[in-house]
């Protein structure tokens, strides 16, 4: 069995009586944990070092530097953690501990050694009063005063206060985050049979369906849970969040009776940008935690999770039928044909070239902030010089220095307005000759690029939003809504999308926020197209190509909303046509 096993599972207001959920352990492979837990040990200390180099360097900045070193000692007690098979969150927060203790306290430490010389190294007792007469001596300063104002101010009873309350919270912080990552990792569920870590699958559904599928779990109804999982899946928020964790030598044929859990949770915002587990960081109620599957509940999650077809020797198909449930929809499903391009001309456009090429234009357009500034300095110095010369500046060189100055303040505009409405312009103009270029060579279109109702747009999956990538979109292309066939079209670069609308089983638009909670927040909206494929579950994340300025976030929003509007309309039609009629 995997793990220790409770009879009795409580979430919120849901009480799962008489089921078993997982429970860590708390066993350890020290073989394996102690070396790299001494590795962990090692980097900390070695960054302790490094942040009281900084310290004398004078680039210590208050919070922040600890905090960046703090997620480098976390990553070790992490990867301890994992590679040592831990599963005693006790024995990960001890390390966890340690490291941040080392990485701080060693930060004091190293600088004590620095500051009264090498003899002192083994005088560990002085910390304590080294770190008090730190906290009555030294002065935080802002990064921007003058170095001639630096010496200026004197310690007084203000900042040895607040010296202490930043101790505080920077070694708070840093147990923070030198112990928080390895907490979770060692409450992950792990197959104590074959000594794994668990795997995770998710599947989404409409929000209203979570309490059915708890009642479900609590009354062990095999049928009810099967017919919960043929509902459509629903990728937008709110939803119903399904997680699946087994253990990979199921997925592998290697094992058959290893034991998997079920987790419920109503989520009302996904979790931003690229995280670790979609699941847990997505905001929401959780209505059941890694609720034990019994091997005869197992058939019922085949709808939902293809994955257990080896371990239970069945399909989905087979066991809907055997249980007598009935799909939802009666008559024959439509699904979503997506193909990839041919080889000969897949892979063609996003090509690490063109990706280094369309950075590059952003970078120039950052450094073009520079030029501005470079070409007012000379025009004023041509046409208004600190020293002009004895019978002053001749007018021809003063208007030369106007124009100059000119210029550059409409080089600076002009360029500010790129910056904060279409900083990926010049990028997106040249990937669309790449593309055209591309496509020319192709000997038949799904969409053509010069089809006046195509959209220029990408695909970027879910992963990577928020990821600081060079290229963030998975697939470029043209995508043309066909109301006369009720189809959405997709040509790319790497796949063809014929989305017919009677496949699609959500259509909706998410909002974005890249850098959020800074000066540079800027809102994007997706068109999630979500479809029956045969393979299981299908969804595209779809944006425009360019525009991504901060200014344009509104036109953005337009863009999105018109075509779920669209696609919306022609999904009632569809559904409306599918429907018996009225007698």
């Amino acid at each position: 069995m995997s793990g220790i096993l409770n009879r009795h599972t409580t979430m919120g207001k849901y009480t799962l009586t008489g089921r078993n959920s997982f429970q860590s352990s708390g066993r350890v492979n020290w073989v394996r944990f102690l070396p790299f837990a001494a590795l962990a040990w090692i980097v900390s200390a070695m960054l302790a070092v490094f942040l009281s180099m900084l310290f004398k360097w004078g680039v210590y900045f208050v919070l922040i530097v600890p905090l960046i070193l703090a997620l480098g000692a976390g990553g070790m007690v992490l990867l301890a953690v994992h590679q040592g098979h831990c599963r005693s969150r006790f024995i990960a927060v001890v390390l966890g501990v340690l490291a941040g203790v080392t990485l701080y306290l060693g930060y004091y430490y190293a600088s004590m050694v620095q500051d009264l010389g090498m003899e002192f190294a083994g005088r560990i007792e002085l910390l304590p009063k080294y770190i008090a007469f730190r906290m009555r001596t030294q002065v935080i300063r802002d990064t921007h005063t003058p170095d001639d104002e630096r010496h200026k101010r004197k310690p007084d009873a203000f900042s040895h206060g607040s010296n202490w309350v930043f101790f505080a919270l920077e070694f708070g912080f840093v147990l923070v985050f030198s112990t928080g990552g390895a907490f979770r990792r060692a409450g992950k569920p792990y197959c104590e049979k074959c000594q794994l870590w668990t795997k995770r699958e998710i599947t989404r559904f409409k929000p209203e369906l979570g309490p059915g599928f708890v009642e479900a779990l609590r009354q062990g109804a095999v049928q009810s849970l099967a017919a919960l999982f043929t509902s459509p899946q629903k990728a937008a928020v709110p939803n119903t969040m399904v997680a699946l964790d087994y253990c990979p030598s199921l997925k592998s044929g290697q094992s058959t009776d290893c034991t998997v859990y079920l987790s419920v949770k109503q989520v009302s915002e996904n979790a931003k940008g690229a995280v670790l587990d979609q699941f847990d960081q997505a905001k929401g109620k959780m209505l059941a935690r890694q609720v034990q599957i019994n091997p005869e509940e197992m058939p019922a999650l085949l709808p939902g999770f293809a994955v257990l077809e080896t371990v239970t020797g069945t399909t989905a198909a087979a066991v809907l039928k055997e249980l007598q449930v009935a799909s939802p929809e009666p008559t024959a499903m439509a699904f979503a044909d997506i193909r990839p391009v041919e080889p000969a001309y897949a892979g063609k456009v996003l090509t690490t070239k063109t990706k280094l090429i369309g950075n590059a234009f952003a970078l120039l357009l950052i450094l073009g902030v520079f030029g501005p500034i470079g070409l007012g300095f000379l025009g004023g110095a041509l046409g208004f010089p600190d020293h002009p010369p004895a019978g002053g500046v001749s007018p021809g060189m003063k208007l030369l220095g106007e124009v100059i100055i000119g210029v550059g303040v409409a080089w600076f505009v002009a360029n500010g307005v790129l910056l904060f409405t279409a900083p990926d312009y010049f990028s997106t103009r040249f990937l669309l000759g790449v593309i055209k270029r591309e496509f020319a060579r192709r000997p038949n279109h799904l969409v053509s690029p010069n089809d006046p109702e195509a959209h220029f747009v990408q695909i970027i999956p879910r992963a990577n939003w928020g990821k600081i990538k060079l290229e963030d979109a998975s697939d470029v292309g043209f995508m043309k809504v066909d109301e006369q066939k009720s189809e959405i079209l997709f040509e790319g670069d790497n796949e063809y999308f014929r989305i017919p609308v009677a496949s699609l089983t959500s259509c909706e638009v998410e909002r974005f926020v890249a850098a959020e909670g800074t000066h540079g927040a800027t809102t994007f909206y997706r068109l999630v197209l979500a479809a029956n494929h045969p393979s299981g579950f299908w969804e595209a994340p779809i944006g425009p190509r360019g525009g991504t300025g901060k200014f344009r976030a509104k036109k953005r929003l337009k863009w999105a909303t018109d075509m779920e509007q669209r696609i919306k309309a022609l999904m009632l039609s569809a559904k409306a046509d599918q429907s018996p009629a009225v007698q």
